[in-house]
């Protein structure tokens, strides 16, 4: 049995960037090689000392695949990386590994390319024109880590916005990601309520367990919520849930998961039990064409992360590495 092929996270970045795996993503779903719903959930289990291992499994097509991650918030204080992990591919048939890959440099290049996707999908059912000429000229981002910096350059790479404005909690983390995407049209937002009012895209990718903002959305925005998962955290004020068209990743893994949603209405809700209810397209409707956006309504996309936005961008980097090598 050949050995799996060990790619580290310079290897991952340099193979498939966040801007290449938006059209992956997307012929995932339109061609039906993956269902939302029908993926795994995200195991945890203790590790000790308030740590924890979390795993995330998946299927389909040809391959198959697991991301083994540890999460230990103690370990920024000692120099390590609170996150850390590998991704496992094997192929379906026999389940035999094939590639190892960073996990951390994985999940910075997936989790752009989903909320990039979802936004220009939305973006141009709005607009009434294919994906590729969607366009968004004025971006704000809240967040300043890591992902906040892969998000600017997806979207930078993808909608081709004029003006991006960052907002976070401390003015010094918002100039490292000012200075990290300087050749990007990144700013301060510097009064964030007036940037809000004109944004027609508006991105939260932080940890925050809280609305990040009071809801002056326009009614024609697209907003997108993926820096949190759990069923009590959310970024989005619930005024703006309770009247926008909802788009998710999973039914199943939002009402696992989606804070954004669940803290402004009940599960059943979202679940059809609610005879009033709306339950929410997930993004293989939204990238097949039955999102329909409702006029004077405000569109959001709520993300958690699924284990099988990993497993199509895990593949096709294996594949394309695999090529070249």
């Amino acid at each position: 049995m050949t050995a799996p092929v060990v790619l580290d996270a310079a290897a991952v970045a340099a193979t498939l960037d966040a801007a290449g795996a938006v059209d992956v993503l997307a012929d995932a779903l339109r061609t039906g090689a993956v269902d939302p719903e029908d993926d795994s959930p995200r195991l945890f289990s203790a590790a000790g000392g308030g740590r924890d291992f979390l795993m995330m499994p998946s299927h389909g097509g040809d391959i198959a695949g697991v991301k083994v991650l540890t999460l230990s918030p103690d370990n920024p204080a000692e120099g390590f990386p609170a996150v850390q992990g590998s991704y496992v591919l094997f192929e379906a048939e026999h389940l035999a590994p094939v590639a190892i890959l960073d996990a951390g440099e994985l999940t910075l290049v997936r989790t752009p390319a989903t909320t990039v996707l979802a936004a220009r999908h939305l973006i141009a059912a709005r607009q009434a024109v294919a994906p590729e000429r969607a366009r968004a000229d004025r971006v704000v981002v809240f967040g300043t880590g890591p992902q906040a910096i892969r998000h600017i350059r997806c979207l930078d790479a993808v909608l081709r916005p004029t003006d991006i404005a960052v907002a976070g909690r401390r003015p010094e983390a918002v100039e490292r990601v000012l200075a990290d995407t300087a050749d990007t049209p990144t700013r301060l937002a510097a009064d964030p309520t007036s940037d809000l009012a004109a944004a027609d895209l508006i991105v939260c990718v932080t940890g925050s367990p809280m609305p990040l903002f009071p809801d002056v959305v326009r009614d024609d925005a697209v907003v997108c919520g993926v820096g949190v998962h759990g069923p009590d955290k959310r970024e989005l004020p619930p005024e703006l849930i309770r009247r926008a068209d909802i788009v998710v990743e999973g039914r199943a893994s939002a009402l696992r998961e989606a804070g954004n949603l669940l803290l402004a209405r009940p599960a059943a809700w979202w679940s059809g039990e609610d005879p009033d209810g709306v339950p929410p397209a997930n993004l293989a409707d939204l990238v097949t064409g039955a999102v329909r956006p409702t006029p004077g309504r405000p569109l959001v996309f709520s993300g958690v992360g699924m284990a099988w936005e990993d497993l199509v961008v895990a593949g096709e980097i294996s594949r394309r590495y695999r090529g070249r090598n």
